[in-house]
């Protein structure tokens, strides 16, 4: 049986014999779910869709509204578009940062349903995506519920379309790789800066409220003065907890 497979780096779709079940009779894998976590045949598709129990990757699908996509607005502006997007990403990685290590986010403005709006994850440990994907699930983002999934996507330049990141993939929506919009380079900047610094605030902080061996060896009851690093701490982990609204 053919089967057809696209190639990110061209964005054509090449045909070649494969079969559906296995030597077993058992369905096979579907490989683009597997790399991209997301299949444009959804639960009708003839492979299997194996979830992951454990990943440091999560998808929200369908979470950014691309304004390309509004059949009301026929006058389409990059500038406004990247601005939108801008504010749209800042608040996304704000509240992520809050619930973990963000090491990297993808956001898809694919045309086609399966894709189109899906932002990926990719946190320090599994653990940290795993409480991120429960907290998630308690949330709302721009008045609607948030889905969030454990993705079994492993690295993102595997599922990114190279021919849309050079600007001539001739496929449109029928692309089934991701087709990234990329936030502006000194926000991305300053936000992982952002994070860094609140990172090693925290780890200060949290090495100055141990007790030292000296304390622990005197009886002395008197309260620990707060130190300046603490103080830092409390400030930073306020700002990066303080959100848009759009958050429930």
């Amino acid at each position: 049986m053919s089967a057809e497979v696209e190639t990110p780096s061209t964005g054509r779709t090449e045909i070649v014999h494969k079969n559906i079940t296995a030597k077993d009779g058992s369905r096979l894998n579907c490989q683009f779910y597997s790399r991209i976590g997301a299949c444009r045949h959804g639960e009708k598709c003839s492979r299997n869709h194996i979830k992951p129990t454990s990943s440091n990757v999560i998808i929200l699908p369908n979470m950014y509204q691309n304004p390309k996509l509004n059949k009301n607005d026929t006058h389409v502006d990059e500038r406004q578009i990247q601005k939108t997007f801008d504010h749209f990403y800042e608040d996304v990685f704000i509240k992520l940062a809050s619930l973990g290590q963000v090491v990297d986010i993808a956001v898809c403005e694919n045309e086609n349903n399966h894709l189109n709006g899906n932002v990926y994850v990719s946190y320090h440990s599994r653990e940290e995506a795993s409480k991120a994907a429960q907290a998630l699930n308690q949330e709302w983002y721009n008045g609607k519920p948030i889905h969030c999934d454990l993705s079994p996507v492993d690295k993102f330049d595997d599922a990114t379309c190279r021919a849309y990141e050079d600007s001539n993939c001739s496929r449109g929506d029928i692309c089934n790789f991701m087709h990234l919009r990329h936030p502006s380079q000194q926000l991305e900047e300053s936000l992982q800066n952002s994070q860094k610094k609140s990172i090693i605030l925290k780890r200060l902080a949290k090495e100055s409220n141990r007790p030292s061996a000296a304390a622990n060896a005197t009886t002395s009851t008197s309260a620990a003065p707060v130190s300046v690093g603490d103080t830092n701490a409390v400030r930073e982990t306020s700002t990066i907890q303080d959100i848009s609204n759009l958050f429930a």
